[in-house]
Formats: C-alpha cells, sequence, structure tokens
C-alpha cells in the first residue's frame, strides 16, 4: 500500500472514530423522548453486579429524569445512591451517565409536573392523592453514548 492510500485509510479511521463518540445532544434525546419507558442499570450496591429495571422517565434539555416510589427504598435507588455511574438504554440509544438526587423542592415539584404532563396515570394518581408520579426525583446527566 502506497503511503498515499495509508493516510486516507488512517483519515477514514479517524472519521468514523470521531463519529462513534460524537457526543449526545438535546436533538438525539428529542428523538426518543417518545418512548414511554427506559432501562436503567446501576451497579448493586453489596454485590457490585448489574441491576437493570425498566421504568418511566421524562426528557427536559440534555437530562434525564427518574423517579423512585416507596420513599426512595428501591433496590436501584439505593444501589445509585451508592454508586452514581449508570446505564440508559432508551430506544435505540445506549448511554452512559451519572445519577444524582434532587433534594431540591422546587426542581422536584418541576420534574413531578414533567411526569404528570407525560403519563395520564401519574396525572390521575396525584387527583386522587396516590403517590404514583411523585417519587423521588432523580436527573440522569453526563450521557454520552456507549460505545
Amino acid at each position: 500500500m502506497t503511503v498515499t492510500a495509508r493516510a486516507l485509510v488512517a483519515g477514514v479511521a479517524l472519521l468514523l472514530a470521531a463519529e462513534a463518540v460524537r457526543p449526545l445532544s438535546a436533538d438525539d434525546l428529542r428523538a426518543v423522548e417518545h418512548e414511554s419507558t427506559l432501562q436503567l442499570t446501576t451497579s448493586g450496591r453489596r454485590t457490585g453486579q448489574s441491576r437493570a429495571v425498566t421504568i418511566w422517565f421524562v426528557r427536559d434539555r440534555d437530562r434525564i429524569y427518574v423517579q423512585s416510589g416507596k420513599e426512595g427504598q428501591t433496590d436501584w435507588y439505593r444501589n445509585l445512591v451508592q454508586n452514581p455511574s449508570v446505564v440508559v438504554q432508551l430506544g435505540g440509544l445506549k448511554l452512559r451517565g451519572h445519577a444524582r438526587p434532587i433534594d431540591d423542592a422546587a426542581e422536584t415539584a418541576r420534574v413531578h409536573e414533567l411526569f404528570s404532563q407525560k403519563y395520564l396515570s401519574a396525572r390521575v394518581m396525584g387527583w386522587v392523592g396516590g403517590g404514583f408520579g411523585h417519587g423521588k426525583v432523580v436527573l440522569i446527566d453526563g450521557l454520552e453514548p456507549v460505545t
């Protein structure tokens, strides 16, 4: 192979690699926000083994929010408190991110409203006083594609 051909092959490889690690955009998330659930994978707080759960989510710009029922006593919530690195599968996207419980009352209320707008069940339960759709809010940000 000539020097020019090798340079061309190397250039194409660099372009392909750059595309594969392209940062996630709000447009990427907007394309899958209609999905009703995502799969959230955490690391078990005692075993370190991967644990996956399918849950509701909402998108706000380049962020994803989920919420835990049972006042944060679900296993997945306690796992991410211990180890905030998570993997999210949403539509055709597989993303790595950082999960952080939200304690701010105003932010929590805003996210609960996003859930009520997206999910009829959350809205109905809110009307009748149920806690469904009003759990502990978790922000997942720092999202980047898993290669």
